[in-house]
């Protein structure tokens, strides 16, 4: 969709997608993905982002004014994975022309004390956001003997692991570890409830895997990629056909429409 690296003036992105012309949070009406944009001007306003010594960019969120709220674009950030959308990051390289840096996971945040424009002390939100091919799906992590034991959990046991929240990690390392974590248990868990079955067309997995496991795909339904974290409202597992099919077949949008209905019936049993 957007190439790294690749400049683009800010005004074609809104012509074509829309969205608040001003300010760093960019929420789109009726798109399953947010725009944020980062630069030097933002630190007129405090606002002064970058990336940490753990590889996470530092992204300030908005309100300039008393303390900084989880509202409009602040909890369209927090809230993008369970929202199932997706988040670009661009960078200022000159008046009105962006740099796109990459998609990003929040995965996290810190809250900090500062001025706002007039002055008085506030909180501020600052997300921690890492690159999303840092939290691939089809990447575990790293502990083959972890991954392994989540297939040995119970379906509920893992729904809860799936969906665990970050708030109580106390560093961004811990909390970008617990966000590579939920991504692998996504993967198992959307696989066991799928029980070697597609859950679009119902056919049996194509194939075994090496390691004794029927081979079908995680596929985001809302969001434009498969890779980072995601919820088990938002991921259903495919044959490869049907994963293709909804990525690049003409009917793909009522495709994922119907992939959506199967996961809330299937998730509300696990609800219920």
């Amino acid at each position: 969709m957007f190439v790294s690296g690749s400049v683009y003036k800010r005004s074609d992105l809104h012509k074509s997608y829309g969205g608040q012309r001003q300010g760093g949070i960019s929420t789109l009406s009726g798109r399953n993905f947010i725009l944020l944009f980062t630069g030097e001007q933002g630190e007129q306003s405090g606002y002064r982002d970058g990336w940490s010594e753990e590889g996470m960019f530092l992204y300030t969120g908005e309100g300039q004014t008393g303390d900084m709220l989880f509202v409009r674009g602040n909890l369209a950030i927090r809230d993008h994975v369970t929202d199932g959308k997706d988040l670009y990051l661009f960078e200022y390289v000159d008046k009105g022309k962006v740099r796109y840096v990459g998609q990003m996971a929040c995965t996290g945040f810190q809250e900090r004390r500062g001025p706002d424009v007039d002055g008085n002390d506030r909180r501020i939100i600052v997300f921690e956001l890492a690159p999303i091919n840092a939290l691939d799906l089809s990447v575990d992590l790293g502990d083959e003997k972890t991954y392994e034991e989540m297939w040995m959990q119970p379906l509920e046991e893992l729904r809860e692991r799936a969906i665990a929240s970050s708030a109580k990690a106390k560093t961004p390392s811990e909390r970008r570890y617990l966000a590579r974590y939920r991504s692998s248990a996504i993967r198992v868990y959307v696989l066991k409830r799928a029980d070697g079955i597609c859950e679009a067309c119902e056919r049996e997995a194509p194939f075994v895997t090496g390691s004794g496991k029927p081979y079908l795909e995680p596929h985001h339904i809302r969001r434009l990629s498969d890779g980072g974290p995601d919820h088990p409202e938002w991921v259903i597992t495919l044959c490869p056909n049907c994963h293709r099919r909804a990525h690049h077949s003409a009917d793909r949008e009522v495709f994922n429409q119907q992939l959506t209905q199967i996961v809330r019936s299937k998730e509300a049993k696990h609800l219920s």
